[in-house]
């Protein structure tokens, strides 16, 4: 199976129609990412057979579950899932942050070579992040506890705003928090592990 393929029948049983056009971005950041993997520190190695289903595809799972038009991924790191879902998605915009210059560096030249206009990568540790306008989601990708990501995502949020954060089986629903949390399973195509989402609301304001 090519990896075109592995891309287009993975998404559609993660319930995302991609267009060629698409695939062909997704196959295009692929490659960025083994190219430039071992001097930004982007990916494991072990990863590298893998990387679609592993990277991509799991990325690609968040898109059926997104909210709104603004969408932040704190702790993007190699543009994870913040690149895929804005290929996936280009009617939303994508403010992606990391507290790595070096990996927002290869986040802004990716978004540059693949001309996706709708990703705006920022350099700055997400607790000092002070975005001008609120978001409707918040996404992130197993890079803290979920009770330290509510805390800041919590105030990126818009009344009723939604925050979807990929977490290990082990990580439980926070406590205590101003959420409905919910987790939900993931069957990722080309992975044998199951994955998780962790689904929190932030209230509407009474």
């Amino acid at each position: 199976m090519t990896e075109s393929d592995e891309i287009e029948s993975g998404a559609k049983l993660l319930g995302v129609e991609l267009h060629v056009a698409q695939q062909k971005r997704l196959i295009r950041f692929a490659a960025l990412l083994r190219r430039w993997g071992a001097a930004f520190n982007l990916v494991s190695r072990r990863d590298a057979p893998r990387l679609v289903a592993r990277h991509l595809l799991d990325s690609l799972s968040l898109a059926p579950m997104l909210q709104g038009v603004r969408v932040v991924d704190l702790g993007t790191g190699a543009g994870l899932p913040g690149v895929p879902l804005a290929i996936a998605c280009p009617d939303r915009t994508f403010t992606l942050i990391d507290r790595s210059e070096r990996r927002i560096r290869f986040v802004r030249q990716a978004a540059a070579e693949l001309e996706l206009t709708n990703v705006v990568p920022i350099a700055i540790d997400f607790d000092d992040f002070r975005p001008e306008a609120l978001f409707d989601t918040v996404v992130s990708r197993a890079v803290a506890k979920p009770a330290a990501l509510w805390r800041v995502a919590v105030d990126l949020l818009s009344a009723g705003g939604l925050a979807l954060f990929q977490v290990g089986e082990s990580e439980l629903p926070p406590a205590n928090v101003e959420a409905n949390a919910t987790s939900i399973s993931v069957r990722v195509p080309g992975l044998s592990r199951t994955h998780y989402v962790l689904r929190m609301n932030r209230r509407s304001a009474a």
